[in-house]
């Protein structure tokens, strides 16, 4: 980590890390070189052993170009998760079994098929070295995408799919802490079947009656 920057939390409410050096247009080919380096080391060395030099010297880059694009390490892990783990939401249309189904989809592909979970496991670790990690983890990552998950539980709640009463954070904890226990915890392979019954018994729990 730059020893001149500071990891402070102030940098929070700011989403984009500064984009590129003044007057000169971004490089997008080098900005996904820079984050796929910079994640490939975050699964494989966790957070305390990633480092912007040796992410630097595989992407081919000056250390100079990560840090006028993220100006702290902490910028540059939080944009290479977000970048790497992409979430895409179901279609506003879609009816709301066929959303969640598509969100579990989306949970495990976020979280174990791209080795996130590895790296998360080393944000908690590494809390307790540098305060407020975490904090920037959820704000820029973790919150958007749940409001995300908010809009379509409300939309089906809207079409009369999904009982008006459902919490949707214990919806999304429910989705979240079986894909995790079944694979982080008990080292099991997400198959079709797994899918659909968990599919099956969140649906349960929150369809509207007919």
């Amino acid at each position: 980590m730059n020893p001149n920057r500071s990891p402070e939390l102030e940098a929070i409410p700011d989403p984009e890390p500064p984009a590129s050096v003044r007057g000169r247009p971004r490089d997008t080919d080098v900005d996904q070189r820079i984050l796929a380096t910079a994640f490939r080391h975050l699964v494989r060395e966790g957070y305390g052993g990633t480092s912007i030099e040796a992410v630097a010297a595989d992407a081919g880059v000056a250390k100079t170009t990560i840090y006028r694009r993220y100006p702290t390490k902490r910028d540059l892990v939080v944009a290479a998760l977000r970048a790497e783990t992409p979430f895409a939401t179901p279609p506003a249309d879609l009816h709301a079994k066929e959303a969640l189904e598509l969100f579990v989809r989306g949970a495990i592909a976020m979280l174990i098929d791209s080795g996130a979970i590895r790296v998360l496991g080393s944000l908690l670790v590494e809390e307790q070295r540098e305060p407020g990690l975490l904090a920037v983890f959820r704000e820029r990552i973790l919150f958007p995408r749940r409001a995300l998950v908010d809009q379509m539980l409300q939309r089906g709640i809207e079409r009369g799919e999904i009982r008006p009463d459902i919490d949707p954070l214990v919806v999304t904890e429910m989705v979240a802490g079986a894909v995790f226990g079944h694979h982080a915890i008990l080292g099991l392979a997400g198959t079709d079947e797994w899918i659909h019954s968990l599919v099956e018994h969140v649906w349960a729990a929150i369809a509207a009656d007919r």
